[in-house]
């Protein structure tokens, strides 16, 4: 057995010495020189490629004669032997690196494909990578984050797509049972015109039939009276009869004629479809498209452009308007809080009309949209909860949930109600939907008086939007056990009222001191948004975002200085 770093000798081969380079790839040959830089003993042909290489043009050889006559073998199991083959010569080894092109080579590829660059001979150079595989490292590491931070990424975003493809569905089912209630509409409609003209058909014949009777009878009592006269050769009464009975034959004659034009009507009803319907039926994507829509991030900046004002005043309110609550029920249609009319509305905001209203019991100052066609309205004075229910045209009382506290807003997740109540100090109540009171957060210092409660999209959290009278507010994010996650206090920003979380995570939070609509990160760092800071947005109460549509709506008011919202400006969102 040789040992590492000995001096040995050959004893299986006819020859001492042997070509080292040769022996790496199974080979005995007889060495032929030696290579006083690489240490080895070469064969003729690596003795002969070994002065031509560029790598190695320049090591000392000595030729047979001078050439080291022992030996010396490094074990196989300790030595830093070049064993990777080359995929271009298979019996060749990786030898060399080319610095030009960035790649390893064996002796016959820098032969052939490297003559004029600069390579290197590894075992020179690799001792002294220790700089290179820190930077490596660096490298490596920094490109292993970025890998699991796009793996996390790509697999909330398979969840958001297993997310948007259930809106879709419902939305392509919904948009068909609106089109189906629609045809429904029309086709009842159409019926009943047919029905209407069938009846006025009917309602007139009656009338010609019964007018007709009438004449016929009479006519036939007068022929048999005049018979009888004559039979009793009764002359000169049958003359006056006859001359009272023809002059009543005219005016009948003059009856029957207008009885045919007052009840003129139709000898036949058909139904003349609407061909220009079926035809846009007809044409493919009449019933919609799958529109794309990447969204932002929160170290990427937030456009949005103004397009238009709707005033939620209408003829039927006795004061002004006061907008305290908003919360969207399909992608036309908004819910409205007015606090000054003491109301809760359906507004079409496509065409800025109202659907339906309902006059409350006292003042509200929040509304939320709950499952099953229901919403929940925070009454202040009442210290309660008004549940309505609504389709999509009509709003109707329902029942109440009794809080105990002055309620300022509310939220809902899982069958749960969380009430905002009380000022200095503030709380939150957590009950169940038949009025359980299920747990308290109420803190020393936590809540000032909370103005709104945004429960997070994946629902661990809830943010707080907290203000106190004539000092610093702030926003809170809390946990379902009532720990503080994160604070955000900025004497720059003052009464933050409205809170939205946007596609990508971050929130706007209306600030109505300031007059200031603000993009927040979920940690509460300010990332960028445009498109506010040329529009006057005067006194932000509430804030609310369609994902169908991509629009933001801001509760303002119309004139600067009032403090009653009486307007919702709408953006595009990009």
């Amino acid at each position: 057995m040789e040992v590492s770093g000995k001096v040995t000798s050959t004893s299986k081969t006819n020859f001492d010495l042997y070509c080292i380079p040769c022996d790496t790839d199974g080979l005995k040959e007889p060495a032929h020189g030696f290579c006083q830089d690489c240490q080895e003993h070469l064969c003729k042909s690596c003795f002969k490629h070994h002065r031509r290489s560029r790598p190695s043009r320049n090591h000392v050889l000595l030729e047979k004669d001078a050439m080291p006559t022992q030996q010396t073998i490094v074990d196989d199991v300790n030595a830093d032997v070049i064993t990777d083959k080359c995929i271009n010569h298979r019996d060749k080894h990786l030898e060399f690196y080319c610095n030009h092109h960035k790649t390893v080579a064996c002796y016959v590829c820098v032969t052939l494909e490297h003559k004029q660059c600069k390579v290197d001979y590894i075992p020179e150079v690799s001792g002294n990578v220790s700089d290179d595989l820190m930077d490596l490292n660096k490298k490596m590491e920094v490109l292993i984050k970025k890998s699991e931070y796009n793996i996390m990424k790509a697999a909330a975003a398979t969840k958001q797509l297993e997310q948007s493809h259930g809106k879709v569905i419902e939305d392509i089912q919904l948009f068909r049972k609106e089109i189906n209630d629609r045809l429904d509409q029309m086709e009842s409609i159409i019926i009943k015109e047919a029905e209407t003209v069938i009846n006025t058909a009917n309602h007139k014949l009656e009338n010609i039939k019964d007018a007709y009777e009438k004449i016929a009878e009479e006519v036939k009592r007068s022929q048999s009276f005049l018979n009888d006269l004559s039979k009793t050769n009764k002359q000169n009464k049958l003359f006056i009869e006859m001359k009272n009975i023809t002059h009543r034959i005219m005016t009948l004659e003059n009856e029957e004629i207008q009885i045919v034009k007052d009840n003129m009507t139709y000898d036949d009803i058909q139904f003349d479809r609407n061909e220009k319907l079926l035809d846009q039926l007809r044409s493919g994507k009449i019933f919609g498209t799958i529109l794309t829509y990447r969204k932002p991030s929160a170290d990427t900046e937030l456009c949005v452009t103004y397009e238009r004002s709707l005033n939620v005043k209408f003829p039927s309110d006795e004061k002004k308007c006061d907008v305290t609550g908003t919360v969207m029920i399909s992608v036309t249609q908004m819910i409205v809080a007015d606090y000054g009319n003491e109301k809760i509305k359906m507004i079409n905001i496509e065409t800025g009309t109202l659907v339906s209203e309902k006059t409350l019991s006292s003042v509200p100052r929040d509304v939320i949209k709950l499952p099953q066609n229901k919403l929940a309205v925070a009454l202040l004075n009442e210290k309660c909860i008004q549940i309505l229910s609504y389709t999509d045209t009509s709003l109707s009382l329902d029942r109440r949930i009794d809080v105990g506290e002055r309620c300022y807003c509310v939220g809902y997740c899982q069958g749960k109600l969380v009430v905002g109540c009380n000022y200095n100090p503030g709380q939150l109540v957590v009950l169940d939907l038949d009025g359980n009171i299920i747990q308290f957060f109420d803190t020393p210092r936590m809540f000032d008086g909370p103005e709104k409660i945004l429960i997070s999209s994946d629902e661990k959290f809830m943010y707080v939007s907290d203000c106190k009278a004539y000092s610093n507010s702030k926003c809170i994010k809390i946990d379902w056990q009532g720990n503080v996650v994160k604070r955000f206090e900025d004497q720059g920003y003052r009464w933050p009222k409205g809170i939205q979380e946007m596609e990508d995570g971050t929130l706007i939070v209306c600030f109505c001191s300031n007059h200031k609509t603000v993009r927040l990160s979920s940690s509460f760092k300010e990332c960028e948004i445009k498109g506010f800071e040329n529009i006057d947005i005067n006194n932000p109460q509430t804030v609310t975002y369609s994902q169908r549509n991509h629009k933001l709506y801001v509760s303002c008011s119309s004139n600067k200085g009032s403090s009653v919202n009486d307007t919702i400006k709408v953006f595009n969102v990009k």
